[in-house]
């Protein structure tokens, strides 16, 4: 019987050092790091670089995360079609925290918030909902007033995060400041137009802080170059329509809903496309409509028109308020369909929904 135990044993410290990493693709997300405690072999594997390069070309987690902490969170694999508890009590939860962002695996939030049409001075915080542990951010150096922030990974360093935040300094102009991660310190990264940003659009894409402005045109900021652009809506024939900016791997969306007598009648999404042969270097290309017959589900899943979109991997995923259905768009096979219901008991009327990477290299706050 011991022979047997160590043969055993021997069989699984013998396995080729790729097909241990093929067995890591495919744990689920609350085994990851039980799988680092396991042993130093394993531990060193799972911050291998091969590793990091299969997380940075996986399909991303989608999270939902309650206002209320003590609140179990869901957590959603697009591997395995299930969903999953995760709990972010390890954050204090006297308050209630909005969750603003994410990036390789890293949660944005405020703690003691006081919400005023997206406009407070919160105090910052990021954490690791896999590894359970939080950092508050240090007190910012020019803004007063807060307008929107967002949440990045650093260039060419695999363990950092920048913190972008855009508002209101002093002197009352509109500045972004950048916290790195590395030097765990604020710096001021430019100024932009007098625009104000509505606080629930605003992600970084292609070296660009890019938001939705109250007057209903979209900024992009480019922090390198320092310099901002503002560009127009796409247009619709609707009549009753509002907009949302949407960020995934495949580009900029504009997600627009179309409503009639305060009732929702369909959904239409455009793409921000290039065009270098004109002198508007970009435009926006209608991708197409929610088939009626899953607009109206989707609209009975809810008890009113609201509903929340953000984009996970190469997918655009809507729930509507209240909902315990979220559905999906794949953008590169233009389908639709709907993931598996919450599990029994997981109804919140604040839940928000953000994609959620797995990268052993952003383990560190």
């Amino acid at each position: 019987m011991g022979a047997l135990r160590i043969r055993k044993q021997a069989m699984w410290s013998d396995l080729p050092e790729h097909v241990t990493e093929r067995i890591l693709e495919c744990l689920p997300v609350d085994r990851f790091f039980r799988f680092r405690a396991v042993c130093k072999t394993w531990n060193v594997l799972f911050s291998s670089q091969h590793f990091n390069s299969i997380a940075r070309n996986s399909q991303p987690f989608l999270i939902l995360c309650p206002a209320r902490t003590q609140l179990p969170s869901l957590i959603y694999s697009f591997f395995t079609r299930t969903w999953q508890n995760i709990s972010l009590s390890f954050i204090p939860h006297d308050c209630p925290i909005n969750f603003r962002g994410s990036a390789s695996g890293l949660l944005l939030a405020d703690i003691n918030a006081n919400v005023c049409f997206g406009f407070n001075s919160p105090t910052l915080c990021v954490c690791n909902p896999l590894t359970q542990v939080y950092s508050t951010l240090p007190k910012m150096i020019s803004v007063s007033r807060i307008m929107a922030k967002a949440i990045v990974p650093a260039r060419n360093k695999m363990d950092a995060y920048i913190v972008m935040v855009v508002g209101m300094s002093s002197t009352g102009t509109v500045v972004v400041e950048a916290y790195n991660s590395t030097t765990k310190a604020w710096k001021l990264a430019g100024s932009i137009p007098d625009v104000v940003i509505r606080n629930e659009n605003v992600f970084f894409f292609k070296d660009s802080l890019i938001g939705v402005t109250s007057s209903g045109g979209i900024m992009a900021y480019n922090i390198e170059q320092g310099i901002t652009r503002v560009m127009a809506m796409p247009t619709s024939d609707a009549n009753n329509l509002w907009v949302r900016l949407v960020c995934c791997k495949s580009g900029v969306f504009v997600v627009g809903a179309i409503e009639d007598n305060h009732c929702l009648k369909g959904v239409i999404m455009w793409v921000l496309v290039s065009q270098k042969t004109v002198k508007e270097d970009y435009k926006w290309e209608e991708i197409g409509e929610m088939p009626s017959s899953l607009c109206e589900e989707f609209r009975r899943s809810s008890n009113s028109n609201w509903f929340e979109c953000v984009g996970v991997g190469d997918k655009i995923c809507f729930r509507a308020n209240e909902s315990m259905e979220i559905l999906a768009y794949d953008v590169r096979r233009s389908s639709w369909n709907w993931l598996p219901k919450f599990p029994v008991g997981m109804r919140y009327m604040s839940m928000r929904c953000l994609p959620l990477e797995i990268m052993a290299g952003t383990k560190f706050i």
